[in-house]
C-alpha cells in the first residue's frame, strides 16, 4: 500500500481539492514546525507515562532500554507507552517525506495557498493518526490509523507531485 501514494502523486493525483479546499491556508513552515511537535508529543506523552511508571524514576544514562523494560513489563503502562513509541516512529517516519513536499513546492514556485490548505490537511491527518494510536486499542482504531495514514502519505507525495509538475 505504501507504494501507491508516490505512484498516485507522480500522475498528478492526490487528495481532491474539494476536500483540501475548505480547509484554512497555513504557512507551510509553520506546519512544518506544527508536523514536529505531533511526532514529538507522543514522545513526551510516553516520557509522562514512563515517569509515572517507574515513579518518576528516569534512567537517564540509558532511558530507551529503561522505557523498553518498562514497556515489556508493566500491564497498566508498557501497552500504551509501546503505542505511543509506535506513533512517534511513524511521526519521524513520515516528516522527511512531507518536509520534502513543502520544500519542493516553495522552490518550484507552487501557489503558496494551495500548498497552505494541503499542509493543514496533512497536520490533521496526523493528529487523528496520534489520537487513534495513542488513544485506542482495536481493529476498528486500527483501520481507522491505516486510513489517515495513508492520506497523510498521499498528501505528502501529492506536493511533491505538485512540485515535479511545475
Amino acid at each position: 500500500m505504501s507504494v501507491l501514494p508516490p505512484v498516485i502523486a507522480a500522475v498528478g493525483g492526490g487528495i481532491p481539492s474539494a476536500i483540501f479546499g475548505v480547509l484554512p491556508a497555513i504557512n507551510p513552515y509553520k506546519a512544518l514546525l506544527g508536523s514536529v511537535f505531533l511526532y514529538n508529543s507522543a514522545h513526551m506523552v510516553k516520557l509522562t507515562l514512563h515517569l509515572t511508571a517507574s515513579k518518576g524514576v528516569l534512567n537517564n544514562d540509558n532511558p530507551r532500554a529503561h522505557a523498553d523494560q518498562i514497556m515489556a513489563a508493566d500491564k497498566k503502562y508498557g501497552p500504551i507507552m509501546a503505542r505511543c513509541n509506535a506513533a512517534h516512529n511513524n511521526g519521524l517516519e513520515s516528516f522527511p517525506v512531507f518536509a520534502a513536499g513543502v520544500l519542493a513546492c516553495e522552490l518550484a514556485g507552487v501557489d503558496k495557498t494551495i500548498v497552505g490548505k494541503l499542509c493543514t490537511f496533512h497536520l490533521l491527518t496526523r493528529v487523528a493518526f496520534n489520537v487513534l494510536y495513542m488513544g485506542f486499542a482495536n481493529n476498528t482504531a486500527g483501520l481507522g490509523r491505516t486510513i489517515v495514514w495513508a492520506l497523510s502519505l498521499v498528501s505528502s507525495c501529492q506536493l511533491i507531485g505538485m512540485a515535479a509538475l511545475k
